[in-house]
């Protein structure tokens, strides 16, 4: 009896689980993405504090990360395989222009929190003569020229659309191309590729924005980021642009509420630190705190869909 009471007597938190062995970390993009970047700043606090494990990340680009959402989906919910997927193209895009690709259903895995978010650029070649929304917004109307954006995933495309929508744009002569990710998009639009504009994540261009090699047209959202003075936010026909990269911690299906809760305890912990505070602040990437949990991310994620499936089928992206 004596040996039962003493084993009731330890605390609660020695039966908590936490990993002990290193866990796979399956991101659907090519290097430099924001998925990967944000995450390896987090991933060295957390292992600061657990030193008893170590993170492996896995790149599994292909159809806008369903290949590497595939993989998540098969994987054992033993805490030891995770994945970094993008809110909207993981999410919404992913069935709009992936649906035959993917095995999973948008709400088939085990949410844990909200990572970071930034807004969307729209950036422009150094020769181009566009340096403002209002002009870019009149070109894509009346230009009698071709133009092509690079784009690297799905929210990217969903803000081209969205602009070209808005801006009456002349989809004849306007077009995007796809790349793996959004480092791939913003070197092409840097180079003489022949790409004179680009739609990516402000975290992944700004080194670019920095060295001069790419010009800020505008971003998306509503507020002006401090740390970038001359972005404008672009507003077509009256509207805000409101999509956002933005990166989520998951699990695979079925995964025990005590693995949840060590992830979200440890990320949370780390996003608090003051190294991924600044490291968030020098490139403008924020965390809403109402998605730092299963429930309040399961919550903005129907908000989404609640928006942009609809909007898909306003402008019959389905078909596309």
């Amino acid at each position: 009896m004596w040996k039962l009471f003493a084993l009731l007597m330890i605390p609660f938190q020695v039966w908590a689980w936490e990993p002990t062995k290193p866990v796979t970390v399956i991101i659907g993009f090519q290097a430099g993405s924001g998925n990967e970047v944000g995450f390896r700043v987090l991933a060295a606090q957390v292992q600061k504090m657990y030193p008893n494990f170590n993170f492996v990340i896995e790149l599994k680009p292909g159809a806008d990360s369903v290949i590497a959402t595939n993989a998540l989906y098969e994987a054992r919910p033993d805490g030891y395989t995770i994945s970094v997927p993008s809110y909207m193209g993981t999410y919404v895009t992913n069935d709009i222009w992936q649906k035959d690709l993917k095995k999973w259903q948008y709400n088939s895995f085990t949410n844990v929190m909200g990572m970071g978010k930034s807004p969307m650029v729209i950036v422009a070649n150094p020769k181009s003569s566009v340096n403002t929304p209002a002009e870019l917004i009149r070109l894509l109307k009346d230009t009698n020229r071709p133009i092509t954006f690079a784009v690297g995933a799905g929210a990217h495309r969903m803000t081209f659309e969205f602009l070209m929508l808005r801006a009456q744009g002349n989809k004849d002569l306007v077009k995007y191309a796809q790349y793996p990710g959004p480092l791939q998009a913003v070197t092409a639009v840097a180079s003489d590729a022949g790409f004179e504009f680009g739609i990516m994540p402000v975290a992944i261009a700004k080194p670019l924005i920095d060295a001069g090699r790419v010009k800020v047209i505008g971003i998306s959202g509503e507020r002006k980021m401090p740390q970038l003075p001359t972005a404008e936010p672009i507003r077509v026909a009256g509207q805000s642009i409101n999509v956002f990269a933005a990166w989520a911690l998951m699990l695979p299906p079925n995964t025990p509420r005590d693995i949840v809760q060590w992830y979200q305890d440890a990320f949370t912990a780390a996003i608090r630190t003051p190294e991924v505070q600044k490291f968030y602040n020098d490139n403008l990437i924020f965390v809403e705190p109402s998605e730092r949990t299963p429930e309040g991310l399961n919550r903005h994620i129907e908000q989404l869909r609640g928006v942009w499936i609809p909007f898909s089928q306003q402008v019959n992206l389905i078909d596309k």
